[in-house]
């Protein structure tokens, strides 16, 4: 797997939290992997899948073999809003290797705030195809959310943003001024609604020329595909990225930090740019 996709979710977002999980899931097993759903079908496909929703941190996991024929009971668990929850395809037989891998879990115990995520594998990230499907997924599971923020990254699996790195922030704190300070930029960044707002709305947006795809969210926010490939996602792609992005990035001079070494960021404090 080369490819990471990430969301957050707070309570401001509407309808209940669960449906918020039921369309990520779902999104998951019926574009980022579908292919894998099928091979697992297949009689010797060479897949086999499982998965579990744990109803509250100090729970037992409820355990769903071969998803195909456990899904709606592994939906209704979704529906119910569980702390955690996770899908996973591997080989079958011998030794198991991850194919593909999405998962929720509160970050915060309260439930207020929760983070989605999604592992897959492209065979190169010039190849357009794969590259369009990877955000028409991030589309999918978003639409009729409002989410916090949003991503998709190449080689990059760590849950901290690039800006949380080098700037230094805490995650969680971060995560709670999601709707004030956008977390963070990347090859896909999905930004809230208010701070939609305040860079003009997704129309001032597109006329930028900053991105190749701007696509609104049909429940507030926008995602935004800095180029048509992660290839494409260059250094001077980036910079026209953060100069739109500057004015709800949170203010700091970033710096590398080495626990983090391949973080991509534009060295400048966004609160420079005029």
């Amino acid at each position: 797997m080369n490819v990471y996709i990430e969301a957050s979710f707070d309570t401001a977002a509407p309808n209940e939290p669960g449906a918020s999980l039921v369309r990520w899931f779902s999104a998951a097993r019926t574009g980022l992997y579908r292919n894998l759903v099928e091979a697992e079908a297949r009689s010797g496909g060479g897949v086999v899948s499982e998965a579990h929703v744990v109803p509250d941190i100090d729970d037992v996991a409820r355990r769903f073999p071969r998803i195909g024929q456990a899904w709606p009971q592994f939906e209704e668990g979704l529906a119910a809003f569980p702390w955690g929850a996770q899908l996973l395809f591997l080989t079958e037989g011998g030794e198991l290797a991850v194919l593909g891998r999405a998962s929720s879990y509160h970050v915060l115990s309260d439930g207020s705030i929760w983070r989605a995520s999604a592992s897959a594998g492209v065979n190169s990230p010039d190849d357009a195809a794969s590259c369009t499907a990877l955000v028409d997924f991030l589309h999918t599971a978003l639409e009729g959310s409002s989410p916090v923020f949003g991503r998709i990254e190449w080689n990059n699996f760590d849950e901290f943003t690039n800006l949380d790195a080098v700037l230094r922030r805490k995650r969680r704190t971060s995560l709670r001024e999601g709707r004030r300070s956008l977390r963070g930029y990347a090859w896909v960044t999905v930004c809230p609604a208010e701070l939609t707002a305040r860079l003009g709305g997704a129309a001032v947006l597109e006329d930028s020329g900053a991105f190749h795809r701007v696509l609104p969210l049909g429940a507030g926010g926008v995602l935004l595909q800095a180029s048509a490939t992660m290839a494409g996602y260059t250094d001077q792609v980036m910079e026209r990225v953060f100069e739109v992005l500057a004015p709800v990035l949170p203010p700091g001079e970033p710096s590398p930090d080495p626990a983090h070494p391949c973080l991509r960021f534009v060295p400048r404090d966004a609160a420079t740019v005029r």
